[in-house]
């Protein structure tokens, strides 16, 4: 009696082996529901091929291979250049202060008087001018000497071509440094008045306090010698760049 079962269950278990591993699903639709019209058609990917690739990297003929200017060319050919102004810009103004300025007068140089018992001294110098001698640690002039540089300066006055020298030097005992500047500064200025009361312009006058002088100078050490040079003409590089003096 239960042969043929087990039988038939064996037989089943043998028929459900033979069934593929991949299960399987079955999927239906309501076609009345799609839209209606020709179903679109796939595109397949383009299969690239090694005439494809080798075309890509092939330039062009027609394209420029030259590399990229600075300027645009035009529709002729040209290079397009920047114009040129006709003029230079005019010069900036600047406007007056917005609030009141005082100014002052320039100084008026000293009245230097002659002193009686000075011991100055003038002489010519040989290339042309005029020296004058001091008294060691002194800067105070004799009558004649105050005189002497007084025409002396007049004569300058209507040359304003030339410029003035005044190389002063002075000597202390020791080895202080600044003192011989003081004072041969002191000669210098008290001459640049005499020729600033006879009328020669201060922008002529050059002082130079020299100090002490070098060793192996053999002029008098307390001097001041005063040479005239001629003015350099004016050069181009003095005119600003956009023209005006």
């Amino acid at each position: 009696m239960y042969r043929p079962i087990l039988t038939s269950l064996s037989v089943a278990a043998f028929l459900a082996c033979l069934q593929p591993s991949g299960a399987h699903a079955q999927v239906t639709s309501n076609l009345d529901d799609l839209p209606s019209g020709k179903p679109t058609a796939v595109a397949k990917p383009a299969v690239p091929s090694h005439t494809t690739h080798r075309a890509a990297a092939t330039p062009s003929p027609s394209r420029s291979t030259a590399p990229h200017s600075a300027s645009a060319p035009t529709g002729t050919g040209k290079t397009t250049v920047p114009a040129v102004p006709a003029a230079p810009p005019p010069p900036v103004v600047l406007p007056p202060p917005f609030v009141p300025i005082q100014t002052h007068a320039p100084a008026p140089p000293v009245d230097i008087k002659a002193v009686a018992d000075a011991k100055s001294s003038t002489t010519a110098l040989p290339e042309g001018g005029l020296r004058v001698i001091f008294a060691p640690s002194s800067s105070d002039l004799t009558d004649e000497s105050l005189k002497a540089l007084t025409a002396y300066g007049a004569s300058l006055k209507d040359q304003p071509e030339k410029r003035i020298i005044l190389t002063a030097y002075a000597t202390v005992p020791g080895d202080d440094i600044s003192m011989p500047r003081r004072i041969s500064l002191a000669r210098a200025l008290a001459v640049r008045s005499i020729f600033i009361n006879a009328g020669v312009a201060t922008t002529r006058l050059y002082p130079r306090a020299m100090g002490r002088p070098d060793k192996g100078d053999a002029n008098p050490a307390d001097r001041l010698d005063i040479v005239t040079e001629q003015n350099p003409p004016p050069s181009d590089s003095a005119t600003p760049a956009n023209g005006t003096p």
